[in-house]
């Protein structure tokens, strides 16, 4: 074989020199130096080039392709003619936008070798953008007067019309459907989780476009019309004529409700209404067609097929698809039969702004190929998935950006060797990544691999099931991932022998309750996985309420829990009548019910677990696996004397090792109302039988002893030298390992996040109708709107020394004058403060003098609440609330020692930058009187110099003297809790 090298000509270097800097022209360097053969394509390029240059030479055919097809078919045509070159081939695709409106197919004749591996990668440096959305101008006010009376009146002067056929849009697909079924599907039936088929219902056959398009608005995605915006509509009366009753819980059959309140009498006359509900189970929800609506008796019926638990009273549901909800910026609406979008832009400013709608169904397809990678590619507007791999070989998604599709990042089904390393996914309208494979009857491992990806914002469509990461099969790992901002699960797996390590996990579960973070369970056999060194914080589920951490569900074996720190997380483990897991040398922090042990094989499970062990002896298999032969009998011994050793009990789990710590108790006070809590609160047995405790192995553990964390209160939780976990032999955890790693896969760096706010849960009936009200019903909050204080603007800065003094801090209007005499639940205090603050544009301006009694010390020595100080907490207010700003905390005490607090989980860059720039002076006026003096910088508030800023505030002062708290505003707890508070308006 006669094999030709190109090489950049001069001309080609500069100009890539010129578009990829310094950094991605040394990048490019190595890419030529380690492929036989380079070629390009570029959206302005032309299919009648060679593809052997970047740029088009004046004469003849050295220049970059079009597309990715003619990449493809070269590369064929050089194997045909003798075969791929040493060191493989690399496609670099030059900036822009590379348009799909088809998926760009590979397969097996398109494989590399492993000395000669294929790569479809961008141009190191360069923004390349693969969409299968199309770009479309031309949005006008609203026309058509029957769509226009249909329009909220509010809305109609800022809804704009598009005739989709003029832009080449003809079919917007099946707003019920789950175009990627088909791998639901499989994973439920090889896992034994039927809710991964819920949400959306199969395509129809029948269907030629079953894939439902998107708008996408600068690149983000908007609301389909919805209603109501942020609630729901309850359930009033299922009045489906069958019935089902499931442990007591009963359910209707068919779709036939009566709903409360009058909210849906808007939907009237709609003709493409649906609606989607959580009809029985919080973690099982589903969308339909509406088929009827009766107005006047309030009653809904919805299109078959119907949900598979039925429709149970007191669930809830919304509205969407329908014009009459499109009442706010961001929603939009396609009325079917003019084929004409409808869109509110969140911004009334027709012209300078970005319009995409989804058109292809998936932007890559691998079948059958094996050693090939996809690499640093701006994926996005995709329909349904992204890329799909079936049957792979050594083929990796590296270092890409996948957003703003309408299902999953990701899914690979079966091959081996196969990865997404590196990758940022998110705005995903599914899962992110899916892995399927291995055997699982020979125990022979895939390999597959979900490592270094920042996975977020995902379960934007179909919001149940639909995890960050998927597994189903054989031995594959999940590494080194962030993974937050999702109303359901992170991970949930199936099979065996997969390793979950090193991840970070937060802010997931929000809306749902019977659901975990990481999540797996029901069958004895899916055995052999490894849980360790992993992260889950800041996890609730919906309305505050509790959910789980690490959820091994319905009689799971089995694992090992090693070396995970979990803090504040109501159940960060919960087994549920589990064998054979160890949980060792895990932290937990402000975690109430760290673990959960039940017995349900003994009580409502039985009938289940009854008919395992009928299979069991009968067949000699668990869900079909011959649990009882090699390789299981082998792999997992305990296996073997199952049937015989009390399967119905929870037997084999040893906790042993593990630190249990209240912390702050911040969380644990949350969960509890306030109420005392039991000794046991670390560990809960949830069993009437006491044989159930004694099967159960705890021993070594250290609770409710101070670990002493390197400092706990801004998130180190690295344990110090003098730990006394040193006596039960607890082993580092490699904290510097654990999240992201910074090296040539990452997409971007750094990674920005932060946890969402945790809501309290509602207060249970019990305390509400208990003789002795909880603590914080004795007293009042705030009713009604938060107060506002119009802070003034002034021309000259005051010195901050710590001096209060009638000419630099006026009674005269120039400053604001907040009164802190108010205490926890708005009850008076003997010793008051009082704040004055201003501002110049550039810092927000604060004095606080602090009244004491006189005849006590003050207390300077101990830490914040053991101390006099004062505490001031700031969050900017954004126009869109949703993402809420985080909170400066920023304390000060009388002997001059300042801090800028991480209580309230602001991002450790900006409470280092609070502690770095504010400027912050305190000094002991007279024994009856202690000044603080602080200058913050407004540069603190990424958009705190937009004209008017407002800042949600609060200020205490802490008296220890009395033991009191004087506050502008009562909140119960917290002075950062500042939704509980004011607010500061910054005068022009």
């Amino acid at each position: 074989m006669t094999t030709r090298t190109y090489r950049l000509t001069g001309l080609a270097c500069a100009i890539l020199a010129a578009c990829c800097g310094c950094q991605g022209n040394k990048q490019l360097a190595q890419i030529e130096a380690s492929y036989g053969l380079l070629l390009y394509v570029s959206p302005t390029g032309n299919d009648q080039h060679n593809g052997h240059a970047a740029q088009a030479t004046a004469a003849g055919a050295d220049g970059p392709f079009a597309t990715l097809e003619r990449a493809r078919d070269e590369i064929r045509a050089i194997k045909a003619a003798g075969g791929l070159p040493p060191g493989g081939v690399c496609v670099i695709l030059l900036a822009g936008r590379h348009e799909r409106q088809t998926p760009f197919v590979l397969g097996e004749d398109d494989s590399g070798t492993a000395a000669a591996p294929i790569c479809y990668r961008a141009l190191p440096g360069a923004a390349v953008h693969l969409s299968g959305g199309r770009l479309v101008a031309g949005l006008a006010p609203v026309s058509d007067d029957a769509l226009r009376q249909r329009l909220p009146p509010a809305a109609r002067d800022h809804v704009r019309q598009l005739d989709l056929a003029a832009v080449g849009i003809s079919g917007i697909g099946d707003y019920a459907v789950n175009p990627e079924h088909a791998v639901q599907l499989r994973i439920a039936r090889a896992d034994m989780q039927g809710e991964y088929t819920m949400g959306s219902i199969p395509p129809r056959q029948d269907d030629p476009l079953p894939e439902r398009m998107e708008l996408f608005w600068n690149d983000r995605p908007m609301e389909i019309a919805r209603g109501p915006n942020a609630d729901h509509v309850t359930v009033a009366e299922p009045l489906g004529e069958n019935t089902r009753n499931v442990r007591g819980f009963i359910s209707h059959v068919e779709g036939i409700f009566r709903y409360d309140g009058d909210y849906p009498q808007r939907w009237a006359g709609e003709p493409d209404a649906y609606v989607c509900g959580s009809w029985a189970r919080d973690w099982a929800e589903q969308r339909h067609r509406i088929d009827k609506h009766d107005l006047a008796q309030r009653i809904i019926s919805v299109a078959k097929p119907y949900h598979t638990y039925g429709y149970a009273k007191n669930k809830w549901f919304y509205g969407f698809n329908i014009l009459a909800e499109l009442d706010q910026p961001g929603e939009w609406y396609v009325d079917r039969a003019s084929n004409t979008l409808l869109f509110w832009p969140p911004a009334d400013a027709d012209g300078a702004t970005r319009l995409e709608l989804s058109a292809a169904p998936r932007l890559i397809e691998l079948t059958g190929v094996k050693h090939l990678s996809i690499r640093g590619i701006i994926l996005e507007a995709a329909r349904a998935s992204a890329i799909t791999m079936r049957d792979c070989v050594d083929c990796h998604v590296v270092g890409c950006t996948i957003r703003n599709v309408g299902c999953h990042a990701v899914v690979i089904e079966d091959g081996r060797d196969n990865s997404v390393a590196g990758c940022d996914l998110y705005n995903l309208g599914g899962g992110g990544v899916y892995l399927v494979g291995g055997d699982r009857k020979t125990l022979t491992p895939c390999n597959h691999a979900a490592i270094n990806n920042h996975i977020h914002h995902y379960g934007r469509w179909d919001r149940m099931y639909r995890p960050a990461v998927a597994l189903s099969g054989v031995g594959m790992r999940v590494a080194h991932n962030l993974i937050h901002d999702a109303p359901h699960a992170a991970i949930i797996f199936g099979g065996n022998d997969h390793v979950i390590e090193f991840n970070e996990i937060h802010s997931v579960c929000y809306e749902s309750n019977d659901c975990g973070a990481i999540y797996a369970g029901r069958c004895w056999a899916i055995r052999g996985h490894v849980i360790r060194n992993n992260y889950l914080h800041h996890i609730n589920g919906r309305k505050g309420l509790p959910c789980k951490g690490i959820y091994l569900d319905d009689s799971f074996a089995a694992a090992e829990v090693v070396g995970n720190v979990f803090h504040q997380v109501t159940f960060p483990i919960f087994l549920g009548g589990g064998r054979d897991n160890l949980f060792a040398n895990n932290l937990f922090i402000d975690c109430p019910s760290s673990i959960y042990i039940d017995a349900r094989a003994l009580g409502w499970q039985k009938p289940h677990v009854d008919g395992r062990i009928k299979e069991a002896r009968e067949k000699g298999t668990l869900r079909g696996i011959r649990f009882q032969e090699p390789p299981y009998s082998t792999r997992y011994p305990q296996l073997l004397t199952l049937l015989d050793d009390e399967p119905f009990y929870p037997k084999g789990n040893v906790i042993t090792g593990n630190i249990f710590w209240r912390g702050n108790g911040e969380h644990i006070t949350r969960m509890t109302h306030g109420q005392p809590i039991s000794d046991r609160w670390w560990l809960v047995i949830d069993s009437k039988d006491p044989h159930v405790k004694e099967v159960i192995t705890v021993e070594n553990n250290l609770v409710d002893q101070d670990p002493r964390c390197v400092n706990a209160a801004t998130g180190d939780f690295a344990l110090r030298d003098d730990s006394p976990a040193q006596s039960i032999g607890f082993k580092p955890i490699p904290f510097a390992q654990i999240g992201l790693v910074n090296d040539d896969t990452r997409a971007s760096w750094p990674a920005l996040h932060r946890p969402r706010v945790m809501p309290a849960p509602p207060t249970p009936m019990r305390l509400i109708l208990a003789n002795t009200p909880p603590p914080a019903a004795k007293k009042s909050l705030r009713s009604g709107p938060p107060p506002v204080l119009t802070v003034p603007k002034t021309t000259s800065a005051p010195a901050i020394d710590g001096a209060i003094t009638s000419a630099e801090w006026p009674t005269d209007g120039t400053c604001a004058i907040m009164p802190l005499d108010k205490s926890l639940y708005h009850e008076p205090v003997k010793f008051t403060s009082t704040a004055w603050l201003r501002h110049d544009g550039k810092a927000l301006y604060i004095a606080v003098a602090n009244d004491t009694d006189p005849q006590k010390p003050l207390v300077t020595d101990k830490r914040w609440a053991g101390s006099d100080a004062v505490e001031i907490a700031l969050r900017f207010l954004r126009e869109d609330e949703a993402e809420p700003q985080p909170t400066i905390v920023l304390r000060a005490y009388p002997n001059g020692r300042f801090e800028s607090s991480g209580e309230a989980r602001a991002p450790a860059d900006l409470i280092q930058a609070a502690q770095r720039l504010c400027t912050v002076a305190t000094a002991v006026a007279s024994p009856s009187r202690w000044n603080a003096e602080f200058s913050v910088p407004l540069a603190l508030f990424s958009d705190a110099l937009a004209p008017n800023p407002r800042i949600a505030c609060n200020i205490s002062a802490r008296k220890i003297a009395d033991d009191s708290w004087a506050m502008w505003q009562g909140t119960g707890a917290l002075t950062w809790e500042t939704d509980k508070a004011g607010i500061l308006d910054l005068a022009p």
